[in-house]
């Protein structure tokens, strides 16, 4: 990118109903393609759009951090109110602020969440982004599987196997939470990264040990002799990333203070 560009840090909702994911692709709509192409009609071909992470098809964004690089001397703003006024109606440019020359999204951040939503009955409203699980779930068991996920572990059971020739399947996961609230059960986790369908295979996983289908020490068996668990992937609509950290006393504070609520929109 040109020395004279300057760098923005934007903090994205979206609904990823319609789109294959965050990351650009020729043949398909995708939530980057679609932010790249609006900042290319504002500023030109000189732009640059970087996210904070991968997201899989379908899967929402809550607090979603991208960086936006153009040639421009117009405020965040109004870059902001600009870009909202191109977009679909599913994507919102929620924060604008200028951003130091050598900040990435994906680069410096130390953390990320996703959440999760099952909801225990049939539901009307809000069904496209929940899962619906009517059979019932022993949400205690649910919790001693999540806590056993906590830590630094192998998580090839987790992910395709092409992936893990590629990438290190070991994964920090510093929080992992389910809580149950009226019809939802809720599901967080935080972790250093994540890898391909990690966390909807987790939160298959989890629904598996609720319905006693699995047992809680299988899922810590699977760290140690991985597994397939294809079968166990959750669909993408009740995941949501949640948020990005970039600050470790940012992080800390909300591994310590922050619980779920329901809904998750706040």
């Amino acid at each position: 990118m040109n020395e004279h560009a300057k760098r923005f840090k934007l903090t994205l909702e979206f609904d990823g109903s319609r789109y294959s994911g965050w990351q650009k692709q020729d043949d398909a709509r995708t939530i980057q393609g679609t932010l790249l192409k609006a900042a290319t009609e504002l500023f030109g071909e000189q732009v640059d759009v970087q996210g904070s992470g991968r997201t899989d098809g379908g899967v929402h964004g809550l607090r979603f951090v991208a960086h936006l690089e153009a040639r421009t001397d117009t405020p965040p703003l109004e870059i902001m109110e600009r870009l909202n006024g191109s977009l679909p109606w599913d994507i919102v440019i929620l924060e604008s602020k200028r951003a130091g020359a050598r900040f990435h999204a994906r680069h410096n951040c130390i953390g990320r969440s996703y959440c999760y939503q099952i909801a225990r009955r049939k539901m009307a409203l809000g069904r496209d982004f929940v899962w619906q699980v009517v059979e019932p779930l022993d949400v205690e068991r649910m919790q001693e599987a999540a806590a056993a996920l906590v830590g630094l572990h192998d998580f090839t059971s987790y992910t395709d196997r092409q992936v893990v020739k590629k990438k290190s399947p070991l994964v920090m996961v510093s929080q992992c939470q389910v809580v149950a609230t009226g019809d939802l059960v809720l599901f967080r986790i935080v972790g250093s990264h994540f890898l391909w369908k990690m966390v909807r295979r987790i939160v298959g996983v989890l629904v598996a040990v609720g319905k006693g289908e699995l047992a809680v020490a299988e899922v810590q068996q699977f760290f140690k002799e991985p597994v397939v668990l294809k079968q166990h992937t959750a669909p993408a609509q009740g995941l949501f990333f949640e948020r990005a950290f970039y600050d470790q006393e940012e992080l800390d504070g909300f591994l310590l203070a922050d619980k779920l609520r329901p809904g998750l929109f706040r």
